[in-house]
């Protein structure tokens, strides 16, 4: 790396010049004291093989005194650290030690008086060289670095004779020898604990001074510190008039500055206990609601309970008008002034019934109850006889335990003797008396049971009523008959009134040779019909006794050696009736048959009648 500012001096040239003179022994002084005579011109080339030698020597340990320059690390250029020289020098002679600073005392004041010139980083590195040089010669033949020695490593501090370092307080921190036991180990002196406590605290007040002087070092002159002055904004900002982009809502909002502070004040005995109280009351008041909550909504009565409002107590009066009178009554009318000869009332009422809006229970119903079961009059009677059985059994207990008392005994003539034994035998005429009173009482009490039970005529026949009416909401059950005569008015009349009796619907169509019965209704109806119509009735009496003009019109519908006979058709399950009570139509033709049933939807009857055949069935 070459310099190429004017006036800078030759490196090469610098390093010899620069180098004092020693008198000392070494090959560096022998090449020093013929350098007068014998060194060639600047920039000429030696000739003698001596000279050659000579020139490459001195090459080869300036470089190698280069190269040594460069792996070294100082803290300085222009003064090289003392604290290695200082060490060593206290290990050298008093003579050599005072030459040393000579040398030191000499460089400086050379340094002093020479002006500060810009240098490379090559010229300082070459002055420390030349530094280095200079003290080595000066104290003779010693290695570069004692402290370091062979292995580049400083001197221990223990070692350290110049006073510097505090040797007991070293001391103190490196760990003693462990004996060859365990036991021996776990043995540690007061003393060594206090000197290694002593130490800490030196080396920590030694760590405390270092970065306290780091800081004072690089502390800066701090600026003083800026004030923020607080300005309250004009008056026009806040008026809405004048400022378009002022909310008032928010102003309201703004939190508002801090009053001063108050005075100091103790604490009131029992402050905390009460509001602690106070709590504890409130968690139990909502408990409380929590559970009649909870107990409402299990029971399918849950409401919003207001338990501080007085509507838990006092309820509302009820209004003047409801509401579902409103359009009967008029606006403002009270009940006393209605009349059903008002002029808008054909207008409001109708033939129609309105169904009010189906509406959610509060809580959930759960699944439905199992359906009981449906049990034999044998097994009716059984469970009837173990419930009687037990009534009596447990009566019997309470009596043994003095519960109740004792019913009296059911004394009759002919077991007076056998019940009551020697008091009969005492005063017979007495206990007779006595025993006639109660049967005579015990019979009144019967007559006066039957005669509170007995049903009138009204009561019997609305039994009676109500056995035969069945529910045909869900399912109806119908028959259809084919009657080959039913000239005869008994037969008729029979088959007319049981139907009415038994509650059953239907219609009976007369025509000649084809005779037509449809039935329908409950099943206990039904069945006492079909035991009428197949059983009961005669079908064949008094067919021969009828005279020819005596038919209604029907004329002979029985063939020559054929008998009457009733025939049940069809049987089975409808969904709802198809006809509002039970009549007896004259059909003289097949048109009107098919008319009438066509109205009640019911022609399929008759065409499965007009194609019966015995082998049908």
């Amino acid at each position: 790396m070459k310099r190429t500012t004017t006036g800078a001096p030759d490196p090469k040239r610098a390093r010899t010049d620069a180098t004092p003179t020693a008198t000392g022994p070494g090959p560096r002084g022998a090449s020093n004291s013929g350098a007068t005579a014998t060194d060639p011109a600047p920039g000429a080339v030696p000739k003698d093989a001596a000279s050659i030698a000579a020139l490459i020597a001195e090459k080869k340990r300036e470089i190698a005194a280069k190269m040594a320059a460069m792996t070294r690390n100082l803290p300085t250029a222009a003064q090289p650290n003392p604290t290695p020289l200082n060490a060593v020098a206290a290990a050298l002679p008093k003579q050599q030690q005072q030459q040393q600073q000579q040398q030191q005392q000499q460089q400086r004041q050379q340094q002093q008086q020479t002006p500060a010139l810009p240098q490379s980083d090559i010229q300082k590195r070459m002055a420390e060289i030349q530094a280095r040089m200079a003290n080595t010669l000066a104290t003779g033949n010693i290695p570069s670095n004692i402290g370091k020695g062979g292995l580049k490593m400083d001197v221990h501090p223990l070692f350290d004779k110049s006073g510097q370092v505090d040797s007991d307080s070293i001391k103190a921190l490196f760990v003693k020898p462990n004996f060859s036991t365990a036991k021996a180990n776990q043995r540690v002196t007061a003393s060594s604990k206090e000197a290694a406590a002593a130490a800490q605290r030196l080396a920590l007040a030694a760590l405390e001074k270092e970065k306290a002087a780091k800081e004072a070092e690089s502390a800066e002159p701090k600026e003083e510190p800026k004030t923020l002055e607080l300005i309250e904004p004009p008056a026009e900002l806040f008026d809405p008039l004048k400022n378009p982009y002022f909310d008032p809502k928010i102003a309201k909002t703004m939190p508002k500055q801090r009053v001063a502070g108050k005075k100091f004040r103790f604490v009131q005995p029992n402050k905390f206990i009460n509001q602690a109280n106070q709590m504890r009351q409130e968690a139990m008041l909502e408990k409380l609601k929590a559970d009649i909550a909870a107990k409402a909504k299990s029971s399918g009565l849950a409401v919003e309970l207001d338990l501080v409002s007085d509507l838990c107590v006092r309820r509302e009066p009820p209004p003047a008008t409801e509401w579902w009178d409103a359009p009967f009554l008029g606006p403002d009318t009270p009940y006393e002034a209605f009349s059903f000869d008002a002029p808008h009332l054909p207008d409001i009422l109708t033939d129609l019934i309105q169904h009010p809006i189906p509406i959610n229970p509060p809580a959930d119903l759960g699944p439905p109850p199992p359906k009981p079961l449906m049990l034999t009059k044998k097994e009716t009677k059984k469970l009837r006889r173990q419930r009687r059985i037990e009534a009596q059994k447990e009566r019997r207990d309470k009596i043994l335990l003095g519960l109740i008392p004792p019913d009296q005994p059911k004394v009759k003539i002919s077991n007076l003797m056998r019940v009551l034994g020697t008091e009969a035998v005492q005063d017979p005429t007495k206990i007779e008396a006595a025993v006639r009173q109660q049967m005579r009482a015990r019979q009144l009490k019967h007559d006066k049971y039957i005669a509170e039970h007995k049903l009138t005529k009204e009561q019997r026949r609305e039994r009676n009523r109500l056995k035969l009416i069945e529910n045909t909401h869900v399912i109806v059950e119908a028959c259809v008959f084919k009657v080959n005569d039913l000239r005869r008015p008994q037969h008729k009349f029979k088959v007319d009134v049981n139907a009415n009796q038994l509650f059953l619907s239907g219609v009976v169509l007369l025509h000649p040779g084809n005779n037509l019965v449809i039935v329908e209704g409950g099943n206990r109806g039904i069945k006492q019909y079909k035991k009428l119509m197949l059983r009961r009735i005669d079908w064949t009496e008094g067919v021969d006794d009828i005279e020819e003009d005596g038919g209604e019109g029907n004329g002979p519908s029985v063939e020559d050696g054929k008998p009457n006979e009733c025939v049940m058709i069809w049987e089975g399950k409808i969904k709802k009736r198809l006809f509002n009570g039970f009549q007896v139509i004259q059909c003289p033709t097949e048109r009107s048959i098919r008319e009438v049933l066509d109205k009640a939807g019911a022609l399929h009857y008759y065409d499965a009648a007009k194609h019966y055949t015995s082998e049908s069935l």
